[in-house]
C-alpha cells in the first residue's frame, strides 16, 4: 500500500521517482486505477526535491483538461510525498516511434499533426491557466518532449510531467532556463539560459512534430555538447535533407515553429494550433479513431527484417540508409555504443592516473603550464579577401563602439585587436554575432578559465588533458565525457569564456583594430553565435574603473543629451530596468560631472558612469 492505494505494478524508475499503478478501492464495490507518483527513497530527504515535487503536484492539480494528465491527490506515505494520478492506458509518442521503426511503419502525417494539435491545445490552456481569484498561474511546461506525451488505447493525447514547469507563484524557484529534461528538446534561449516564455515550449513543440514525421532525431550527435550547439543555432539540417517526406505546408508551419529567436516563431499556441487545424481540415478528417487503429496496427505487427549494417575491412562503416537513420536504428546504437566506449576507456584511465607524466605538462610555446583548451589553436591557413579594410586608433574609436557598429550592420569577418605589451585578440563575427575569439593572454585560454571559475582544479585538469585523444582533443568534450561538467555547465562556461575575451578588450585605452570584411574563420572550432548585443551589454557592466576614471576626466564638463531610441532597443542589452533608469536622467542640462555626483557610494557612481558610457558608445546619448 502507499497510502490508501493498494500497488498492483511497478511501471517506471525515473531520476527523481517511481512511478506504479494502483487501485483505489471504496464502498459498495468502488474501484478506480491510478497512477502514483513516488519520490524515491534516497531523496526523501533532499528538501529542494520535496518541493520541486510538491510544486509539480500543486500546479498540475489547478489544471483541468482532457488533454492535460488529471492529477487527483497528494498525499504523504512514511514521510515520503506521492502523486495520484489520472492512469492512460497506452503508451508515450517516443514508445510508438520506437515499434513503428520496429515494424517499419512510418506514421502518417495527418496523425502527426493530430497529436501536434492536441498537445498545443492543453498547452494554450496551460500557459493561459489562472487561479481560483483570476491571478495568471504562469505556467510553462519546459519538458515537451515524445515521453512526455501520451497516447491511450482509444487515441486520447496527454500531455504529463509540469515538474520543471515554471510558474509564477511557484514556492521552489528555480533558476531561470534549467533543464533538468532532454537536451535534444530545448530551446535556444534554455540552452543559453536566457528569460523564457511560452514560445519556448512551441519550439519543443516543433521538435516533436518534425520527429514524429520524420521518425528521426532531428537535433542528434553522440555529443552532447553538439546537440546543445545545434539546438543553440536551430540547425534545421537534417529537416531540410529529409524535407521530401514532409507535406509542403505542414512543414512551412513546422519551420515557423523551430526559429532561433522567440519573435519570429508562432506566438502563441493558440495561434499554432488554429494553423494546423485549418492545415488538417483541407487535407484530411483523421481523429481520435485513426490514432488509436494505427497504435494497434504498428503495436501487433511482426517486427521487420532488417539487414545489419555492414562493416568493411579496417572497422570502416558504410553509409547508414534511410532506416538505419531511423529514431532507434542500429548506426545511431552502433555509434553511441563506440562513444560510451571510449568514455569509459577514458574514465579508468583517468581515476588510475596511469597516463599523466611527472610535473607539468608542456606544450611548444607555452609557459609550462597546462593551456589546452577549445582555443589553444593555431588558425588553418585562409585566403585573406583582398579590398578595404578598416583600420583605427582605440583611443579615438573605443572598442565597444566598434563592435556595436558592426552588430548593428550584421557584419562578417576578422576583427583583429592589438593591445599593450604584444596582447593580441582576433575576434571572428558572422551576422554581426562573435563565433570565436582567439587569445594569445595565457589566463583566458579555457583551462585557466575553468579553474579561475572554481570548475576544476589543477590536478583535474591535468588529468583530463592527460585522456584528451579519447574525445577528439577537446578539453569541454572531455569534461563532459569524464562526467566532470554537466553539458549544459560546459557549454554556458564556454560561451561565457569566449565572451569574456572580447569584454576585458572594451576597457583597453590605447591599441588598435583591424577589421576585414569577408574574412573567413580559421578556426575549426564550435561556433557558440554570442549575442553580441549582451555581449556589449556585460562587457559595459564590467568596465575597469581607471578606463571609466579617464573618461570622466576628460568629459567631466560635456552635457549628456539622451537621443530617441527605438522600442526594445535598450533592452537588448540584457540589463533590465537599471539601463532605462539611467536614460531617463539624461536630460541634456546635467554635465557629466555632475551626473556622477547625484550618487553617493563609490560603487553606485562607477555603475552609473559605466551605463552613461554604454549609451554614450551605442548612440542612445551625446555629450554636448
Amino acid at each position: 500500500m502507499i497510502g490508501r492505494y493498494a500497488i498492483l505494478d511497478r511501471l517506471a524508475v525515473g531520476g527523481m521517482a517511481e512511478l506504479f499503478k494502483a487501485t483505489l478501492s471504496g464502498d459498495h464495490g468502488f474501484e478506480k486505477l491510478v497512477v502514483i507518483k513516488k519520490i524515491l527513497p534516497h531523496l526523501a530527504n533532499d528538501r529542494s526535491f520535496v518541493e520541486m515535487f510538491i510544486d509539480e503536484a500543486r500546479i498540475t492539480a489547478q489544471l483541468d483538461h482532457r488533454h492535460i494528465v488529471q492529477v487527483f491527490e497528494l498525499g504523504t506515505d512514511s514521510d515520503t510525498p506521492y502523486i495520484a494520478m489520472q492512469l492512460v492506458d497506452g503508451l508515450d509518442v517516443l514508445a510508438l516511434l520506437r515499434e513503428c521503426a520496429r515494424a517499419q511503419i512510418r506514421l502518417p502525417p495527418e496523425l502527426c499533426a493530430l497529436i501536434a494539435r492536441d498537445v498545443l491545445d492543453a498547452l494554450d490552456y496551460a500557459h493561459n491557466a489562472v487561479d481560483t481569484i483570476g491571478r495568471p498561474l504562469g505556467i510553462i511546461h519546459r519538458d515537451i518532449s515524445p515521453g512526455n506525451v501520451l497516447l491511450s488505447w482509444r487515441g486520447d493525447v496527454k500531455l504529463t510531467d509540469f515538474g520543471i514547469a515554471r510558474a509564477a507563484e511557484r514556492r521552489h524557484k528555480t533558476e531561470a532556463g534549467t533543464l533538468k529534461g532532454k537536451y535534444g528538446y530545448m530551446s535556444p534561449e534554455q540552452v543559453s539560459g536566457g528569460e523564457i516564455d511560452p514560445r519556448s515550449d512551441l519550439f519543443s513543440v516543433g521538435i516533436l512534430l518534425a520527429e514524429m514525421v520524420m521518425a528521426r532525431r532531428l537535433f542528434t550527435s553522440t555529443n552532447d555538447l553538439d546537440i546543445l550547439l545545434m539546438v543553440r543555432d536551430a540547425r534545421l539540417d537534417r529537416l531540410h535533407k529529409y524535407a521530401s517526406e514532409f507535406p509542403v505546408e505542414l512543414r512551412v508551419l513546422t519551420v515557423r515553429a523551430l526559429q532561433r529567436r522567440p519573435e519570429d516563431r508562432w506566438q502563441s499556441a493558440a495561434q499554432f494550433r488554429d494553423a494546423i487545424d485549418e492545415w488538417m481540415r483541407r487535407t484530411s478528417g483523421v481523429g481520435s479513431r485513426d490514432l488509436a487503429s494505427l497504435i494497434g496496427q504498428v503495436i501487433n505487427a511482426p517486427t521487420a527484417d532488417l539487414e545489419p549494417p555492414v562493416i568493411a575491412s579496417g572497422g570502416v562503416v558504410r553509409q547508414p540508409t534511410q532506416e538505419e537513420e531511423a529514431l532507434s536504428g542500429p548506426m545511431t546504437r552502433m555509434s553511441i555504443a563506440r562513444a560510451e566506449a571510449e568514455a569509459a576507456a577514458a574514465r579508468a584511465a583517468y581515476i588510475a592516473g596511469d597516463s599523466i607524466p611527472d610535473g607539468d605538462i608542456e606544450f611548444e610555446g607555452s609557459s609550462g603550464v597546462i593551456t589546452v583548451g577549445e582555443d589553444d589553436l593555431v588558425g588553418e591557413p585562409v585566403e585573406v579577401p583582398s579590398g578595404p579594410r578598416e583600420i583605427g586608433d582605440i583611443r579615438e574609436q573605443p572598442l565597444l563602439r566598434v563592435v556595436y557598429r558592426l552588430a548593428k550592420q550584421k557584419g562578417t569577418g576578422m576583427l583583429k585587436l592589438e593591445g599593450r605589451a604584444g596582447v593580441l585578440k582576433e575576434a571572428y563575427l558572422n551576422d554581426g554575432q562573435p563565433q570565436f575569439v582567439n587569445s594569445n593572454v595565457e589566463g583566458e585560454r579555457l583551462g585557466q578559465f575553468l579553474i579561475a571559475q572554481g570548475a576544476l582544479n589543477q590536478q583535474s585538469l591535468q588529468r583530463a588533458v592527460s585522456v584528451m585523444h579519447h574525445f577528439g582533443g577537446r578539453l569541454a568534450d572531455t569534461l563532459v565525457g569524464l562526467d566532470i561538467l554537466d553539458p549544459l555547465e560546459a557549454y554556458r562556461l564556454l560561451a561565457k569564456q569566449v565572451a569574456a575575451k572580447l569584454m576585458e578588450a572594451f576597457s583597453w585605452q590605447k591599441g588598435r583594430f583591424t577589421w576585414t570584411p569577408r574574412h573567413p574563420n580559421p578556426w575549426k572550432t564550435r561556433s557558440l553565435h554570442l549575442d553580441a548585443f549582451r555581449v556589449i551589454g556585460a562587457g559595459a557592466a564590467q568596465l575597469t574603473e581607471p578606463m571609466i576614471d579617464e573618461w570622466l576626466a576628460a568629459n567631466t564638463q560635456q552635457f549628456v543629451v539622451r537621443e530617441p531610441t527605438a522600442d526594445g532597443e535598450l533592452a537588448q542589452f540584457g540589463l533590465g530596468d537599471a539601463l532605462l533608469r539611467v536614460y531617463s536622467l539624461l536630460d541634456g542640462r546635467t554635465r557629466l560631472g555632475e551626473l556622477g555626483a547625484k550618487v553617493r557610494s563609490p560603487e553606485a557612481r562607477l555603475n552609473l558612469m559605466r551605463l552613461t558610457y554604454l549609451l554614450v558608445q551605442t548612440d542612445a546619448a551625446r555629450l554636448s
